[in-house]
Formats: structure tokens, C-alpha cells, sequence
């Protein structure tokens, strides 16, 4: 299972997405009848939900054939249900990340399967380069589990707006710092 489950709801980018259907549906000839019979007490009135909003939930497992931890994440519309791999760029993937990541490799560095656990589509971060990098930042320090998945929460989760709290990493810095965690 899981070693880690995260669920959130983006209220910013739910707000743009309800922008562009708001802009879809003036275009809709459907919509000016609407409009013309306002006065009409018996006419159906559409109105845009402008608390749409997108809802990610994010999962963490460890990768049997890479042998580190891999991100999964499905990020859904609650009006309309998942999204495509545009929609994660533009709502998840900060500004700084978004051309680097999508030039790793042939199809990118987020790509899309069956959730190991659910059988679900979802995305993932895909796992190729972690131990490198990991092994980059930590170089050849001992490190316990738990500092480990901090710095690779770090790493891979900034990618795709998923931010750990400062208090963790000083938390974790502190007990590191306890005789029982020197080696």
C-alpha cells in the first residue's frame, strides 16, 4: 500500500478552470435563447459554479523496479472528473519546472499508467533519475528512512505543487541531532 496519501483541493486553479468553462458556455447559442427568456419564471437557468475547483490526491509507493519511492497523483475537475496531462502542467507544475520537466527524457518527466495499488489511470513522477539525484544531494551521509523521504518529498513533490511543511523538516532535523540518531 501506500506509504504516504495526500489529498487537497486547489481552489486558485479551479477558479481559472471555471473561468474557461464560463467562457465556453457564452459561446453556446443555447445560452443567448437562455438569456432572452431570463424574464421567463419557468425557464431553466444555467449558472456557472464558481466554486469549481480542482481536487489532487497525491500517493506515494515505493517503485519495485527502480527501488525508490514514485509519486502517483490524479488531479480531478469535481464538476467534470480527471484531467488531461495540459491540465496538470498548467495547474500543478510551477512555472520554474514546467520546460525542464517536460523535456526529460522522450515523453517527459510526468507520464501516465495504472496505479499500482488501485488499478486507477493516474499520473506519475517518473522514477528513472531519483536514485541519482537522491545520491547527488545526500552524497554518502548515512541518512535514516525518514530524512530520506523528506528530501525526496522535496525534490519530487515541488515539481508538482506538493509542499511539506516547514515544521517537518525541523522537526526531523532535531531528532537527527538526538544522541540515538548519531551513528
Amino acid at each position: 500500500g501506500p506509504v504516504l496519501k495526500i489529498s487537497r483541493n486547489i481552489h486558485n486553479a479551479g477558479a481559472q478552470h471555471g473561468q474557461d468553462t464560463m467562457q465556453q458556455e457564452a459561446a453556446d447559442p443555447q445560452d443567448a435563447q437562455l438569456e432572452a427568456s431570463e424574464d421567463d419564471p419557468e425557464a431553466l437557468v444555467r449558472t456557472t459554479d464558481s466554486s469549481a475547483s480542482l481536487q489532487v490526491e497525491y500517493s506515494v509507493l515505493l517503485s519495485p523496479t527502480y527501488q525508490v519511492p514514485v509519486l502517483y497523483f490524479m488531479l480531478r475537475c469535481n464538476h467534470q472528473g480527471p484531467v488531461g496531462i495540459d491540465a496538470v502542467y498548467q495547474n500543478l507544475v510551477p512555472d520554474q519546472y514546467r520546460k525542464e520537466l517536460k523535456n526529460v527524457g522522450v515523453m517527459g518527466g510526468i507520464s501516465f499508467d495504472y496505479h499500482p495499488g488501485s488499478g486507477a489511470p493516474t499520473f506519475f513522477v517518473h522514477p528513472c533519475n531519483t536514485a541519482d539525484a537522491m545520491r547527488d544531494i545526500a552524497g554518502q551521509r548515512g541518512i535514516t528512512p525518514d530524512t530520506y523521504l523528506l528530501i525526496w518529498l522535496g525534490l519530487v513533490g515541488n515539481c508538482v505543487n506538493l509542499h511539506m511543511p516547514c515544521e517537518l523538516f525541523a522537526t526531523n532535523s532535531m531528532q537527527e541531532d538526538t544522541p540515538m540518531h548519531r551513528g
